[in-house]
């Protein structure tokens, strides 16, 4: 899968800073059970965050206030998101997820590119951008980039949202109990480019801890979870995946 980069020589650069102990290693390659937990911060050779948060109302207001603006908008953006590339870091993912018997993808982000990447065994927190959600009948459906309004295939019903989570909302019930589980069977959990303010997505790594976890974060800079890992690796996130999975070849 990394053989998808334009150049072996920017493959290569992520080992090249990568400093992790032989506890962790040794601990990794053994694992069964392996939870990596990703955000915003992986997109550092990608873009953007997540535009749903850039207005002040909910996404139902705006939608009731200006629904063809609304809907428009939407269309627009999830244009725009359909130009992201995934990276090497993305790429990684999926090669680990071959490699191991029980493998989880948690993340935060909401632009499908895990997906469109390859990872299968995922759990997207915050939603996925090409999605929509029935307020009618609960059917999540994927969106039509040709249609601005769009209609429940189950109901018929216009009540229809983008699948994404605004800032100030809560997961989904049932998303956050199977992202709260495997985090709770993990043996390895690994935090990369993970930085967010949701308490209820922060108490994931700690559940992890709890349980017997080892936990690894990357990340540009130190945040609020580091004191709290085992270790905790400086850079940038998708050259550090790219590592791991480099140094997995060569055990």
């Amino acid at each position: 899968m990394l053989t998808k980069a334009k150049n072996k020589k920017e493959i290569k650069k992520g080992i090249e800073f990568f400093m992790v102990s032989n506890k962790f290693i040794h601990r990794f390659v053994k694992a069964c059970q392996v939870v990596f937990l990703t955000g915003n911060g992986l997109k550092a050779e990608s873009v953007g965050g997540n535009i749903f948060n850039e207005e002040k109302l909910s996404l139902k207001e705006q939608r009731n206030n200006a629904p063809e603006k609304f809907w428009q908008r939407v269309l627009d953006a999830r244009k725009q998101y359909q130009q992201l590339q995934p990276n090497l870091g993305h790429f990684a993912l999926v090669d680990l997820e071959n490699r191991f018997e029980d493998f989880t993808l948690i993340t935060t982000a909401i632009d499908g590119i895990h997906r469109r990447a390859g990872n299968k065994n995922l759990i997207e927190l915050k939603g996925n951008v090409f999605q929509n959600r029935c307020y009618n009948c609960g059917t999540v459906f994927n969106a039509d980039l040709k249609n601005v309004k769009p209609v429940c295939p189950h109901c018929g019903s216009t009540d229809i949202l983008p699948n994404v989570l605004q800032e100030r909302q809560a997961p989904e019930e049932s998303k956050l109990k199977q992202a709260q589980r495997v985090s709770a069977e993990a043996e390895i959990f690994v935090t990369a480019g993970f930085n967010d303010q949701n308490e209820d997505i922060k108490a994931l790594p700690f559940i992890a801890k709890a349980n017997g976890a080892y936990l690894l974060e990357m990340n540009q800079e130190k945040t609020e979870y580091s004191d709290a890992m085992n270790e905790m690796i400086t850079g940038n996130p998708a050259k550090l995946l790219t590592a791991i999975v480099l140094i997995l070849e060569k055990i």
